[in-house]
């Protein structure tokens, strides 16, 4: 007793007591349903195995324990300490060479979800806003009350490196929303040479984000706005596939250079084979990671990764084991490779239980109570304040309330990335400015932008240009009279210069600094509207 693993057993019990289970008949039900020789047998001595020894079971024994038990098999993972929420945490955090889909399915929906509820007489504003001015802590909901009802219109994707096609109204590195009822009509869309949407396309070795054009023969070639072709000319549905319109961009604001120093390969045209098709597991794997642009040696090195970041060797691969991991008809014995596999690939986990034979729609819906998975609550305010009531923030007419109906979902599985993705220690609400209602940006990444994240920490702008406006950094300015201002700036001889963006219609502003205005912080990230969404 009081070892980690005799506790684990004793959980495990207590929840088959709850559904009036014990081990021995556990393992009855287990032979009954898949009989004694298949992987998803659960031996009689389980508990012994349990209380005995840290080794854990299978996937297989999990999916049996699930359709047994009717709990949700995320919620056996997690009871076994492996949290499938953090695989999508993860494989946003990971660097890409090329363009990949994240799985933005979130496992966990009871988890505990900090929410927000509007400041009392907020209206919408023209003017850039602290978001702190507008919203207050509401208590936290459950992440199935936040959910979109039915099944989601978007997908997910974050943009490699590698993928120039778009640049530089969606940048490398982004995190961008694809409306997927828009492919439909894509065909239409892409005959229409002035047409100015950027579509997430599938091809064998992957995605990429591009416009797109139809050339005299009805074939459709990519559309760049930097980058220039000399040849194109692909098959819809045979070398390439319309996903969907990209819609929104969460762009982290760092120094983008080599812009077409990487593009070489992207010309080559590639037969889309068997995405229509059924895959076994090794070619799942093997096409996953030539689609993800990675050597054993390269994914190997983010397996090392994950394995610091989860705090467990197990996820650590080898390139020699990665190679044999291709030749794989059936799951890895260890659930924490099949967790290293999805990450680094970008695999979803249900498509990685398809191809090793499972259902993930098969297993139970239920799910286990606060008891038997510990979920944090987030700390809160204002318990007792009536504004904080349970579902308020949605019936309310304004502007949190329009905000949310116009985004149509909330992408949950980004909320715990959120420090990450803006480069902010400890963020949090004081750190984000709404941005949508300035209608005459002096900067085009701020064009359709609704959010900015501020670093707090860096105050001081650089005190030169830099080569191009990509480069130079953007900051967030308050100005004497209670303005704020965000753009370029530079700091000259004493002076705060603000720079307008080349097109735009704006003279340059100077304010001696620390007088008549004052560095709030670096923009570290936008979250910004790619399509003609209207703004509040």
């Amino acid at each position: 007793m009081g070892f980690p693993a005799n506790r684990r057993a004793q959980q495990v019990r207590q929840i088959l007591s709850t559904r009036g289970l014990t081990f021995y008949r556990a393992s009855q039900l287990s032979v009954e349903m898949f009989g004694r020789s298949s992987a998803f047998y659960l031996p009689r001595n389980l508990y012994h195995h349990l209380a005995a020894s840290t080794a854990m079971p299978s996937i297989y024994q999990l999916f049996a324990l699930s359709r047994i038990s009717n709990y949700r098999l995320s919620d056996w993972l997690a009871v076994f300490g492996f949290d499938l929420d953090a695989m999508s945490y993860l494989q946003v955090l990971i660097p890409r060479r090329r363009t990949v889909i994240l799985n933005s399915y979130v496992y966990d929906s009871e988890a505990w979800v900090p929410w927000f509820v509007e400041q009392p007489g907020t209206a919408a504003t023209d003017a850039i806003t602290p978001l702190g001015q507008l919203l207050s802590r509401a208590r936290p909901e459950r992440a199935k009350e936040l959910l979109p009802q039915g099944k989601t219109h978007f997908l997910y994707a974050k943009v490699g490196y590698q993928d120039l096609l778009a640049f530089p109204d969606v940048a490398p590195g982004s995190i961008i929303r694809i409306d997927t009822r828009q492919a439909k009509e894509a065909s239409s869309l892409a005959k229409n040479s002035s047409d100015q949407r950027i579509f997430l396309v599938e091809h064998d070795l992957g995605f990429v984000c591009s416009r797109l054009s139809t050339l005299i023969n009805g074939r459709v070639t990519f559309r760049s706005p930097q980058i220039p072709f000399a040849e194109g000319g692909f098959t819809l549905g045979r070398d390439l596939r319309i996903l969907g319109v990209v819609d929104s961009e969460i762009l982290p604001v760092r120094h983008h250079d080599g812009t077409v120093a990487q593009f070489a390969a992207i010309q080559k045209r590639q037969r889309l084979l068997g995405n229509h098709t059924e895959m076994n597991l090794n070619q799942l794997v093997r096409r996953s990671r030539a689609r993800a642009g990675l050597s054993f040696r390269e994914a190997s090195k983010v397996t090392r990764w994950i394995a610091q970041k989860l705090a467990d060797p197990l996820y650590f691969t080898a390139p020699s084991t990665l190679s044999d991991y291709e030749t794989l008809s059936t799951a890895p014995r260890h659930i924490q490779k099949i967790f290293t596999l999805c990450i680094v690939y970008a695999i979803g986990f249900g498509d990685f239980l398809h191809a090793c034979g499972l259902s993930f729609e098969e297993t139970a819906a239920e799910p286990m109570s606060d008891e038997f998975i510990p979920r944090a609550i987030p700390p809160t305010k204002r318990e007792s304040n009536n504004a904080n009531a349970p579902g308020r923030a949605r019936r309310e007419n304004g502007f949190w309330s329009n905000l949310l109906k116009r985004w149509e979902e909330v992408p949950l599985f980004l909320r715990r990335t959120l420090g990450e993705l803006t480069r902010v220690p400890k963020f949090s609400l004081s750190d984000v400015f709404w941005v949508g209602g300035d209608r005459n940006p002096i900067h085009p990444w701020l064009e359709g932008a609704e959010f900015v994240a501020i670093n707090r920490r860096v105050r001081k702008p650089a005190s030169t240009k830099g080569t191009t406006f990509w480069e130079r950094p953007l900051y967030l300015l308050l100005t004497r009279d209670g303005r704020y201002l965000c753009g370029c700036c530079t700091l000259e001889e004493g002076f705060v210069v603000v720079h307008p963006y080349p097109d735009r219609p704006f003279a340059p502003r100077q304010f001696k600094n620390g007088t008549d205005a004052e560095i709030m912080g670096e923009v570290t990230t936008i979250l910004r509207r790619l399509d003609s969404f209207p703004r509040v």
